[in-house]
């Protein structure tokens, strides 16, 4: 069984090169994950968040890795990241 963990997630808006809608609750989502922890800044992995809920651009997720062999050790409490589309940053999170 794959870990999951609860994130808080800030989304870039339109206007700064974000998302031009808003992932709504209960959406299954799967953008590129990146962590900023030095043992992992030259790696992404494909992440599967599902919001549970959601206030302007402040979201409350639910975070997985789509594959069994991604590194689940960075899913703890405190592990701050960035999701992707392609090569634009479209969120900021960090793991509650």
């Amino acid at each position: 069984m794959k870990k999951t963990v609860k994130a808080n997630i800030t989304w870039i808006s339109n206007d700064q090169g974000g998302r031009k809608t808003m992932m709504p609750v209960g959406m299954r989502y799967y953008p590129i994950i990146v962590f900023d922890d030095e043992q992992a800044s030259d790696t992404s992995w494909c992440a599967e968040l599902f919001n549970t809920s959601i206030e302007g651009l402040k979201s409350t997720a639910d975070v997985t890795y789509l594959v069994d062999n991604a590194p689940f050790h960075l899913l703890k409490s405190g592990s701050v990241f960035s999701l992707y589309e392609g090569q634009r940053v479209v969120a900021e999170g960090v793991i509650q």
